[in-house]
């Protein structure tokens, strides 16, 4: 069974259930655990359910399942769209956070190869991706493993996180509104705001999909933020807030 097949399965039962644990999702599709905790990781970052301990609950975007699937391998393309901008961020000899993020994930592959740049994460998929698409030197910082959002948390990686001066920070985020950068898990809040200290300017990456959408933490005012990388023109009173100077967008003509 495909991954869109799945999805729609989910989402059905969703419907009827309101909740689902991962042993539910795995009886379900008959996927294996580690390809259930993705399809549930996908779900969530396109804001279509709410991951909690264990499993996924329905939220009220339910609506917005059928566009989603149809636009699966698009949402894809317009992620690495994002990804390809915000590297143009970087310049040489600087060191450099990724934060646990489909959309940041993407970015190894477009790293310049040529420049001297020391890399920091906190996910075991950004870790993979660095190794695979660079040779540069990479840390990933320790601490307990997170089997749901495949990230190191907890006390540790603060400890180790704030021994280090970052010039650049790339984050992502589960919603914006009017009020602020909002994120999923509790764990956010101390992270987010230790890279904030820690980070001389932090870019955000932010598909459509995610503005106007609030979620369980407001973690960041918008003067927390240096820029905003994003694939669909913001509405005028939003990017106000926000700044305009700030927000870059993948198509140049958005940015006129």
């Amino acid at each position: 069974m495909n991954q869109q097949k799945r999805l729609q399965l989910i989402m059905d039962q969703l419907v009827k259930e309101k909740s689902l644990s991962l042993q539910d999702i795995i009886s379900l599709t008959g996927a294996s655990r580690d390809t259930t905790r993705r399809d549930m990781i996908k779900l969530a970052d396109n804001q279509l359910v709410t991951r909690n301990y264990g499993g996924i609950s329905l939220k009220d975007s339910f609506n917005k399942i059928d566009s989603f699937l149809d636009r699966t391998n698009n949402l894809t393309q317009i992620k690495k769209e994002i990804a390809k901008k915000a590297v143009t961020f970087i310049t040489q000899n600087q060191t450099l956070f990724f934060d646990v993020s489909t959309t940041v994930s993407l970015m190894p592959q477009f790293l310049p190869t040529k420049k001297e740049l020391y890399t920091l994460t906190n996910g075991l998929d950004i870790s993979d991706q660095l190794l695979r698409n660079t040779l540069y030197q990479t840390t990933m910082l320790g601490g307990k493993l997170n089997r749901e959002t495949r990230a190191v948390t907890g006390g540790l990686p603060l400890l180790e996180l704030s021994k280090y001066t970052i010039e650049v920070a790339f984050l992502s985020c589960a919603g914006i509104d009017e009020k602020g950068i909002y994120y999923a898990h509790d764990e956010d809040i101390a992270m987010k705001t230790l890279i904030r200290q820690q980070a001389k300017t932090i870019v955000l990456l932010c598909d459509h999909t995610k503005i106007g959408l609030t979620h369980n933490f407001l973690v960041y005012p918008f003067k927390e933020i240096d820029f905003l990388v994003t694939d669909q023109k913001i509405s005028r009173e939003l990017a106000e807030k926000i700044g305009k100077n700030k927000i870059i967008y993948t198509k140049e003509s958005e940015n006129v």
